[in-house]
C-alpha cells in the first residue's frame, strides 16, 4: 500500500536540510517556485527562510508556534516497482497540484532495506500569490 506520511515544522529548514541531504544520501531532486542551480549543495533551505521571514510567516500564531514548513514522504506500494523517474513524475504532478503557489523541493531517497525510492516533499508555509500561511 503506498503511504503519505505529513510531518509538521516548527522551525528553520535547516534540520530538515540536513536529514534530507547529509552523506550524499539523495538520488534527485526537484524544485516548484525555487530557482536552484544545477550544482548539488544549494542550499533550498535559505531560501525558504528568506521567505518565510519577508512575509513574517515565523512569527508565532497566538501563544502557538509558527508552523514553518510541512514535510510529506510519499512512499510507493513495494510492488508497484515504481522508478525513480516515474516517483519524480507522481511527485512533482502531487505538488504542482497541492502547492502551486509554494516554494517546494523535493528530494528523492532509496535508504530503507528495499532500496525503494520514495519522495521527501517540503513545502515552505508561505503562499506566494496572498503572503498567507499554509492551510492544509
Amino acid at each position: 500500500m503506498p503511504i503519505l506520511k505529513p510531518i509538521s515544522g516548527h522551525t528553520s529548514c535547516a534540520g530538515v536540510y540536513r536529514y534530507l541531504t547529509k552523506n550524499g544520501r539523495a538520488l534527485a531532486r526537484d524544485f516548484l517556485n525555487i530557482d536552484a542551480p544545477e550544482e548539488e549543495g544549494f542550499d533550498w533551505a535559505a531560501v525558504m527562510d528568506e521567505t518565510r521571514h519577508a512575509y513574517r510567516n515565523d512569527t508565532p500564531w497566538g501563544d502557538r508556534p509558527a508552523r514553518t514548513y510541512k514535510h510529506y514522504v510519499i512512499s510507493p506500494d513495494p510492488g508497484d516497482a515504481v522508478s525513480l523517474e516515474g516517483l519524480r513524475d507522481l511527485a512533482i504532478a502531487w505538488a504542482r497540484e497541492n502547492f502551486s503557489d509554494y516554494e517546494v523541493a523535493i528530494v528523492y531517497h532509496d535508504d530503507n532495506a528495499g532500496r525503494i525510492p520514495h519522495a521527501h516533499v517540503v513545502v515552505n508555509n508561505t503562499n506566494l500569490a496572498t503572503g498567507r500561511r499554509l492551510q492544509d
